[in-house]
Order: C-alpha cells, then sequence, then structure tokens
C-alpha cells in the first residue's frame, strides 16, 4: 500500500496557541517560527509531556472580559473551548487579513475537539435532576450539538467558505488537513483555519484515571493558517496525507511507515506520536504542537505521523522549496 504525493497542496502560514492566565494567544509565521516556546516536549519513543516550566494550556474558567473579547455569541452558555479557540482563531487571521485580497468569504474553519459537548450536557443534565429542569440554561442546548464549536466560531470571525467540526482529537485535526485541500482544489477558500480545542472536564479526567490512562492533559486550543498559495519560499506545502488503517501491517500500533512512503520521503526529518489508548479526549491540541516542534527542526522535508492502537496512522509529509540554509 503507497501514498500519493499531493499536487497543489496548502501552504502552512502561521501557527500558535493559546497559553498562560490571561488566555493570551501566541502565534508565529514561517519566518518567526523559533521565537514561539512550545510547551510540549516529544520523545524518540512517541511520547510527549508538558514542559515543567511552561503552562500547556489555559485554565478551565476564563473571565468575563476574556470570554467577551472572544466574539462568541451567549459566550457564558457556550463551550469553554468554543472561546478558546474563537480567541486563538482571531490571532492567526491576523497574519493574512492585511493581504490583498482577503475576505471572509473566503476563508474556511475547521475545529477538532474530544471534549466540547460533556461539559455543555454535563452541567445541563446535573442542573435538571438536582434543581429541577425550569433552573436549566436553555441556551445550553444549541452548544451541546457536535457541530456547534466550529459555527460558534466562524460566526465570531466572520467567516463564511466552510464551518466544519471534526471529532477524535487528534486524529480529527489530521482529517481536517485534507478537508482543506479539497476547499483550495476546488477554489472554495483561499485560506483555512484549522484548530484543536479541548476543555478539562471533570467527569472526563475522572473516567481516564478509572481506565489507568495518564496521558498529559492538554486544556486550551492550538491551531494553524492553511492558505491556498504560498506567502513566500519558505512556507511549508503539504504534500503527503494519508490514513493507513488498522489492517495494513498494524501500523497504528507498530508506527512503522517508512517502507509506505514514495520516492525520497523516507529520508526526511520524521516525528512519531502515539497515543498509547484508544480514547482521542484531550488531544486535539497536540497536532499544532508537533508539528511545530517537527518542522523547527526540518530543512526540505518532515514527516509527521500519529497514531492510536487499533485506529491505524495518519500520515501528513510537508515540504518547502528553501530551507534556512539558503537564507
Amino acid at each position: 500500500m503507497g501514498m500519493t504525493i499531493l499536487r497543489d497542496g496548502p501552504y502552512l502560514r502561521a501557527i500558535g496557541w493559546l497559553c498562560g492566565q490571561d488566555h493570551a494567544a501566541r502565534v508565529a509565521t514561517t519566518r518567526t517560527w523559533d521565537q514561539l516556546a512550545n510547551p510540549v516536549d516529544f520523545t524518540d519513543d512517541g511520547g510527549y509531556r508538558l514542559r515543567a516550566d511552561t503552562e500547556a494550556g489555559v485554565p478551565a474558567s476564563p473571565c468575563a472580559a476574556v470570554m467577551q473579547g472572544s466574539g462568541v455569541a451567549r459566550a457564558r452558555s457556550a463551550a469553554k473551548s468554543t472561546v478558546y479557540a474563537a480567541l486563538l482563531g482571531r490571532r492567526l487571521l491576523d497574519t493574512v487579513a492585511p493581504r490583498d485580497g482577503y475576505h471572509g468569504d473566503h476563508v474556511g474553519v475547521a475545529v477538532a475537539s474530544g471534549s466540547t459537548i460533556t461539559p455543555i450536557a454535563w452541567d445541563f443534565e446535573t442542573t435538571g435532576l438536582r434543581k429541577g429542569w425550569r433552573k436549566t440554561d436553555t441556551l445550553l442546548l444549541p452548544s451541546s450539538i457536535p457541530s456547534a464549536i466550529a459555527t460558534q466560531v466562524s460566526a465570531a470571525l466572520d467567516t463564511h467558505a466552510a464551518a466544519l467540526a471534526f471529532q477524535d482529537g487528534a486524529l480529527g485535526v489530521c482529517a481536517a488537513f485534507e478537508y482543506a485541500h479539497l476547499a483550495f482544489a476546488h477554489r472554495r477558500a483561499d485560506y483555512f483555519l484549522v484548530m484543536g480545542a479541548d476543555e478539562v472536564s471533570q467527569i472526563q479526567g475522572d473516567a481516564l484515571a478509572a481506565l489507568g490512562d495518564t496521558r498529559p492533559v492538554l486544556n486550551g486550543a492550538s491551531g494553524l493558517v492553511l492558505g491556498r498559495t504560498p506567502h513566500g519560499d519558505q512556507d511549508w506545502q503539504l504534500r503527503l496525507c494519508a490514513h493507513v488503517d488498522r489492517n495494513a501491517g498494524d501500523v497504528g500500533v507498530a508506527g512503522d511507515v517508512g517502507a509506505m512512503l514514495p520516492g525520497d520521503w523516507p529520508l526526511a526529518v520524521s516525528r512519531d506520536i502515539g497515543i498509547k489508548d484508544n480514547p482521542t479526549l484531550f488531544t486535539a491540541p497536540l497536532l499544532a504542537y508537533a508539528l511545530h516542534d517537527l518542522l523547527r527542526h526540518a530543512g526540505r522535508k518532515a514527516v509527521l505521523t500519529c497514531r492510536l492502537p487499533g485506529r491505524g496512522a495518519y500520515v501528513l509529509g510537508f515540504s518547502r522549496r528553501k530551507s534556512n540554509d539558503d537564507d
């Protein structure tokens, strides 16, 4: 089973995430990549851990001023991860909005999450059962729809090309790359925001603990801006995007995709990240952190592989025409 090289793949323009108690977005373009401090350390065996000296994500309860500043309608009744994604999306769009021809009608939004609707549903149900259904906040119901995060963020950012929500955490972010590629190929968008957002929920945290799952908890949002055309020679272009199912030599567990890469891609700098257990909770922000870590150490080609037991692996390959050594 081989992989196909993408023609006219999207270009990576900017990357960023939220961090700190002020919920400030940290964003970098290709030329300022190294100025962004990554809050996650990745190990050679596919593992990852939060850096002890850096906050990953944001506190679970943003203040009223922060929620209002997100631009999300009825923010107090929206999922906190929606607020996180809107705050980050606004800063990410600032990297392309000044460009000639920019218009919100040509910008798409894709947000992946593994925990968006659970806190909303839990709040609604527990209030109804304990205090009576007349005491519930009925405005929570629209936010309990799985696609709400994408539509609410798109409305807050005034973008109209597309608004899609993906499940499956980090794997959903990978799938969003494919959708962005198709949107560009059919001239449905000029830019695409691809984000992963998660909100720490006590009930989900307790469930993982009961399963003996000790994964790092990534709370907040991270993401990137993809463009249909490059902004410069250093912009990374998506050239490979493939999902390897669990029956293909059990690659999803072994993580050995090198033999399946075409041409000289096996020689590319690579980063392999593995989620050790099946749940994808609290993994949606992981992809942007991993991609930043990979590309700041790469020259011309880079391959990112995301694995999940029993679910296979997603492979993303990037290349660029000019490396830092050429500057």
